[in-house]
């Protein structure tokens, strides 16, 4: 009698314990599925940010590649007239 009053002690006293053990693990993945989310949605936006970093990127390069072929076309309309010797009106003139 004594082992079956001990035991009936002990479920009593188990029952609750396991109940508070996995309370405190369902309360531990809760929070580490929280913790999921938020990192996908952090990952989300990270890749959102590169996206439009790229995309930023991508107009200021056509912006200096534009930039830089003006460049280029004034230097190089600039070295064709500083080899060419032009007539003035007043040289013209004389020659006449």
């Amino acid at each position: 009698m004594d082992i079956v009053g001990l035991a009936a002690v002990i479920l009593t006293f188990t029952i609750p314990l396991y109940a508070i053990y996995r309370g405190y693990n369902q309360s531990d993945d809760k929070m580490e599925l929280k913790k999921m989310k938020e990192q996908r949605r952090l990952e989300e936006i990270k890749q959102e940010n590169y996206l439009l970093e790229n995309e930023s990127m991508r107009i200021e390069l056509d912006k200096i590649k534009k930039e830089n072929a003006k460049k280029q076309k004034a230097l190089e309309n600039k070295e064709d007239n500083r080899w060419l010797i032009e007539e003035t009106e007043e040289e013209r003139d004389k020659a006449e």
